[in-house]
């Protein structure tokens, strides 16, 4: 039986799917830098995913009782770490250009906000469906 991905997981896979045809449009269009706005893409992806753990230990420390805490204390400090080093070396040792680096950052939000529209738009047709 397969289940339904959850929606941090529509997330993730549509933000995936964005970064690559953001870069591949950039390459092949010769508009702004693919590389920048990939590496933004990633960076960002990163950053979520870990925050991702983070939330899971959180909210799965109550209900078994273990160190959700020190747990979630380990993950926020490697999440903080990884993103503040990802981004100062990209930044600092790198050749980025800046503003398709920014598209790169901003396409999760781009996905977070189609997933959550379409997420709701489908709840509002099963209750229309119901009545």
């Amino acid at each position: 039986m397969q289940t339904s991905p959850t929606t941090i997981e529509k997330i993730e896979r549509l933000n995936l799917v964005l970064v690559g045809l953001g870069a591949g449009a950039s390459w092949l269009l010769g508009y702004g830098h693919g590389l920048s706005l990939l590496l933004g893409g990633i960076v960002m992806h990163g950053n979520f995913w870990l925050l991702k753990k983070l939330v899971r230990s959180l909210l799965s420390a109550p209900s078994q009782g273990g160190p959700g805490r020190s747990r979630a204390a380990v993950w926020f400090v490697a999440k903080s770490l990884l993103f503040l080093g990802l981004l100062s070396a990209v930044l600092l040792r790198y050749p980025v250009h800046g503003q398709s680096f920014a598209v790169g950052v901003s396409l999760l939000l781009l996905a977070c906000v189609i997933v959550g529209l379409s997420e709701s738009r489908t709840e509002i047709q099963d209750l229309v469906e119901k009545r």
